[in-house]
Parts: structure tokens; sequence; C-alpha cells
């Protein structure tokens, strides 16, 4: 069995956009290329020209092409479901490996401390600032969200009977990547940059002006799904989650104000009602934690009034 399959999950990219992510990896050094397979996911999207890239002559390439159209996340599922190695790592298309070494980071840890349930160096993202012009941020190596520069156990996956869910075509890594970090006892972390999310204004969570942050009500149904598997794995966090979700969504509909404020508010009462069993309501607790999140200098929720949290609570 290999070490590592890479799954690129597409959909409507060129072989000249493809050729980006595939080169980057195309030009690891210091790695054995027979110990890496990379798997094209297409997302039933159009027919590429398989022979172009035949110039990638370190890579053992497998193509897929789904007949239906199942989002990034069971697409990433296939690639699993059709691959076979000790490890697992995502790529999206439009992004690229940071260096020449960033395989290598990986390989050298395995290889010093043996293997892992996960392992997570840093990622860095492109963004555009209020120029137009290009700017860069280094994300905290202890990321427990995107799917970007992990690792993740094939063994440790099917042990804890984990996976992309179906019902989820955003938020969908959230999903996979939190639970399978929460519920994992041995992660391994590397402070190296090795995955660099490039700028793309028609990926999903940067396309319509940002839109993305506002489909709470989606937010609201991957939590519930998120929750139901801390019930059954972890009963004793999930409480603290449940809170945890409550603070965090509070926060995120007042600044990001839902695309459909009806489905939201089913959505997040459907969540209440379901785990009613453990959810204590309002307190003063929970409303200084959402104060302390208001004042955090240059945080996410920096400046957020947090006037209405109780409200909020009470008349769901």
């Amino acid at each position: 069995m290999k070490t590592l399959s890479i799954i690129i999950p597409f959909m409507g990219q060129t072989e000249q956009n493809l050729a980006v992510a595939l080169g980057s990896i195309n030009g690891q050094i210091g790695i054995y290329f027979s110990e890496i397979t990379v798997h094209l996911v297409n997302d039933a999207g159009p027919e590429i020209d398989w022979d172009k890239f035949s110039i990638f002559g370190n890579l053992d390439l497998q193509y897929h092409q789904l007949p239906n159209n199942v989002g990034p996340g069971m697409a990433r599922q296939f690639g699993i479901d059709h691959s076979e190695s000790r490890y697992i790592m995502f790529m999206d298309s439009d992004d690229e490996l940071h260096f020449a070494g960033a395989l290598l980071e990986f390989f050298n840890a395995i290889k010093d401390s043996g293997d892992h349930q996960i392992l997570i160096a840093r990622y860095i993202e492109q963004f555009l600032d209020e120029k137009g012009g290009f700017r860069y941020l280094v994300h905290p190596i202890y990321d427990w969200k995107a799917a970007y520069a992990k690792w993740f156990s094939r063994e440790y996956l099917q042990q804890e009977n984990l996976s992309f869910h179906p019902e989820l075509k955003l938020f969908e890594d959230t999903y996979f990547v939190g639970l399978s970090c929460q519920l994992a006892k041995d992660i391994h972390y590397i402070d190296s940059v090795v995955y660099s999310w490039l700028y793309n204004e028609n990926s999903l969570v940067r396309q319509n002006g940002k839109s993305f942050e506002h489909q709470t009500a989606l937010w609201a149904k991957e939590n519930r799904l998120f929750l139901r598997v801390i019930r059954e794995k972890q009963p004793e966090n999930l409480k603290r989650d449940l809170e945890n979700y409550v603070i965090d969504v509070y926060m995120r509909q007042r600044k990001f104000p839902p695309e459909n404020l009806p489905d939201f508010y089913v959505a997040h009462l459907a969540l209440l009602i379901e785990f009613s069993d453990v959810w204590s309501g309002y307190s003063e607790d929970l409303q200084a934690k959402v104060d302390s999140l208001r004042d955090v200098a240059g945080g996410q929720w920096q400046g957020v009034d947090t006037s209405g949290f109780q409200d909020f609570i009470n008349n769901p």
C-alpha cells in the first residue's frame, strides 16, 4: 500500500487550471513519487483531455468522472473510497503546494515520530485588499476547519467511521475536519507553511461577494449534523459544543445577515429542539463569553452588537 493519496475534486476547470496544482506536486523534492497517487475527481463537469497531463511524468495520476454533481465534499469522499493508501491529503483544483519541500515535511514527520491519526501543517491565504492588490495571511497552525495542509490516516477514519456528509455541499469541510480533529487522540503539528490557498473569485467561498458567509441556515444544519456525532461519540462534550454553536451563530448572524432569515430560524430552532435535553438556555456566563469575543481587538467578532443575545436565546 502506498503512503499517500492526494485527492483533488474539480468541476469546470480546464487542463491549464489543473496544471497549477499538478505542477506543484510534480515538482516536489526529496520524496519517492512511487509512494504517492493523485486522484482527480471530476464532479460531473466537462471531460478533460487526459493526454495533456502526460507532462507530469513523476505522478501516478488516476482520473474519475462522476455522472452527477455531488459537491466538493462527496467528490472528496469518492476519492477516499476509490483510493488505497495509508494517508489521505486534499487539495483544491485552484491551489498549489507552497514550496518544493512541502510533502517532504509530512514524510519526515512520520519517519521521525511514527504514524499519527492526523498531521496538520500551516497554509497561507491569498486575498484581495481594498485597493485590489494581493495580500497574504498565514493561518494558525491549530486549524480544525479547513481541509488544506493536512494528512488523515485512513485507518483512523475507518475506525471512527468518519466521512463527508452527503447532505452538505457547503461547510462540508468544517464538518469532516472538525469531527476528525475533535475525536482524534493523536494529532501531530508541523510548524511549516506547506499549502497556498490562492485567490479565485469564482470559488464557493468567494463568489457573489462572499455570499457564502450569509448561508446561516446551512451553517445551523452543519452544526446539527456535527452535534449528532458528538452525542454518539463524545457525549461529555455535547453541552459545551452546543453552547459554543449558539454563541457562534449569534455573532455570525449579526455580522453576516442571513440570506434567508426564515430558513435560518427553522434550521436553528430544529437544532435547539433536537438537543433540548442538554440546552439550559440563557445565562450570565454565556453573555460574558459573547461579550468577551466582541471585545477581542482584531478578532473575528470585534465590535459585534451583543445587546440582543438574551432575546436571541429566549425568543428563537
